[in-house]
């Protein structure tokens, strides 16, 4: 999903998947993933990093700033893309590549992320 934001096409996840030296059914850490997200081969994105201190106000920023990131969950990577805020609750657009044909948006509660992945050029 950013490999199809950032540069217009989007090679099969599982061809992701193998660029980043995932081996199943153990997922891929962050440093693999930064591997693909800084490579030409990539997202050609090499000043992209790890963000383990979550707060909304980071995440407004980037997607503001026209910058869609890794959002990380336990076990799993998504796309954050939008945000909104509703009275006093705040939400994440996520974009999920799984399960692989139901790819469909949603607003998630602010909270459950683990770590982002920043992308930057």
């Amino acid at each position: 999903m950013l490999t199809k934001y950032y540069n217009d096409e989007s090679p099969h996840q599982t061809t992701i998947y193998e660029m980043m030296n995932g081996v199943a059914p153990n997922g891929v850490y962050n440093s693999e993933q930064l591997l693909y997200y800084h490579s030409s081969s990539g997202l050609n994105k090499p000043n992209s990093y790890v963000e383990d201190s979550i707060n909304f106000e980071e995440a407004t920023n980037e997607i503001d700033n026209g910058r869609p990131f890794k959002s990380g969950v336990t076990g799993h990577a998504r796309m954050c893309r939008g945000y909104k805020i509703s009275g006093s609750d705040e939400y994440l657009r996520i974009g999920d590549p799984n399960p692989v044909y139901f790819r469909i948006p949603y607003w998630e509660a602010f909270g459950s992320e683990v770590d982002r992945i920043y992308v930057r050029s």
